[in-house]
């Protein structure tokens, strides 16, 4: 996979967030909120909730992480809306 590849796949997750912590690791997470501005950009506060199995030396071991839980995720829901018991 190019960076190119991860970064467009990134960029259509709506509410994907990119995270970087103070040590040098890099998590993509979907578990958070913040509050909506009301004339954006404007500034905002955002929380993060990261498991620690999110956490990832590279960004791109993040970005491929997340797209492969995400993947798995889709899988499941596909499987069980047509009643499949694989993935």
């Amino acid at each position: 996979m190019t960076d190119t590849e991860r970064l467009d796949w990134l960029d259509k997750q709506d509410g994907a967030a990119l995270v970087s912590d103070d040590a040098g690791h890099w998590a993509v997470t979907f578990n958070g909120m913040q509050r909506v501005p009301s004339a954006p950009p404007e500034g905002i506060e955002s929380f993060f909730w990261i498991e620690k199995e999110e956490w990832h030396y590279s960004v791109r071991d993040a970005i491929d992480r997340a797209r492969a839980d995400e993947e798995k995720r889709i899988g499941k829901r596909y499987d069980k809306e047509n009643g499949s018991r694989a993935g």
